[in-house]
């Protein structure tokens, strides 16, 4: 079994960002961010994953830069 961080590491070059500890997510598949103290993301199938305070900054910016 591997680590979330091999993925992390093996996908991030395919538009995918890891928003929090445990969640790695399709950027393609992103519909909202609903802010707040980290914010949340809402995913295409209606899905809602928590972004992290600490990872909060570099997901905006990666949103904003492509």
């Amino acid at each position: 079994s591997k680590t979330i961080k091999f993925y992390d590491k093996l996908l991030s070059e395919r538009n995918f960002f890891r928003v929090h500890q445990s969640h790695l997510i399709n950027l393609e598949h992103l519909k909202k961010y609903i802010r707040g103290e980290g914010g949340y993301v809402l995913m295409s199938d209606g899905s809602t994953v928590a972004v992290s305070r600490r990872k909060k900054d570099s997901f905006m910016q990666k949103l904003t830069n492509g």
